[in-house]
């Protein structure tokens, strides 16, 4: 019977564990870390505090597993990875590939909190980003600048900074969606944001990247069938945590 009981217990963990940090989300996101508190959030997770304390030793650590999360979800590509293995694709649709994974992650709007987080980091002083800087986004930036140099090397591409270009593209990505609610309301607003779907967004950095840097006006940008599919899977699995009826059964 006791073995029985364990198993039911590992089986709602995860479950248990994601409570925790849909809920440290929104708390860290309205609040800040430092005005986030732990009581809101095993409340909100429908737990005690020891029983937050068990996944999480303290506010630190649950951070952290919190900014892992927002940060960590290009770890889990297995598929796309083998399928670009064996799919030959010239520079230009490796940007399109990765411009379109960035644009979905910063434009859907259950990502609000991820926007928050990343706002309440710049105006603490980055202490905590930079460590999420240096685990996931200087990765990424040098296997995309990899990606250019390659497409330099073969004749596709003239670029004389790799890195700034490939930084430069993120960077407009994210400081585009950062301000959105800075903008909407302003005589710019419309024009800005409500006229720019993020295919068109897509479309428009996508032509600026083949005006900067393609040899070949004409170098075709638009993704093989499987690796849209993929691409597109992907982009679903990058939901973030924060939606409450994620678990059909309504368990924790």
């Amino acid at each position: 019977m006791q073995i029985c009981r364990d198993k039911k217990k590992s089986a709602h963990e995860p479950k248990t564990r994601d409570a925790i940090l849909d809920a440290a989300l929104n708390e860290f996101a309205e609040y800040g870390f430092s005005g986030a508190r732990t009581e809101n959030i095993a409340k909100a997770a429908n737990v005690n505090k020891a029983m937050l304390h068990y996944y999480f030793h303290d506010k630190e650590t649950l951070y952290d597993a919190v900014l892992d999360t927002l940060y960590g979800w290009l770890i889990e590509t297995d598929n796309l990875t083998e399928e670009l293995a064996v799919t030959p694709l010239n520079s230009a649709q490796v940007i399109h590939l990765f411009l379109k994974v960035v644009i979905a992650k910063h434009s859907d709007p259950p990502n609000k909190p991820f926007r928050r987080i990343l706002a309440w980091e710049l105006a603490m002083g980055q202490d905590n980003f930079k460590r999420i800087a240096q685990k996931y986004i200087v990765p990424r930036v040098l296997e995309l600048s990899n990606v250019l140099k390659h497409g330099i090397e073969v004749g596709e591409l003239k670029c004389e900074n790799p890195i700034l270009a490939v930084y430069s593209m993120t960077s407009q990505v994210v400081f585009y969606y950062m301000h959105r609610f800075t903008y909407e309301d302003s005589l710019i607003g419309d024009e800005l944001y409500g006229k720019v779907s993020p295919d068109s967004f897509l479309k428009f950095l996508l032509e600026g990247f083949i005006a900067t840097y393609a040899v070949d006006k004409k170098i075709n940008t638009k993704l093989p069938p499987k690796i849209e599919k993929l691409t597109n899977e992907l982009i679903q699995k990058m939901a973030i945590f924060g939606n409450a009826n994620r678990y059909s059964d309504g368990s924790v």
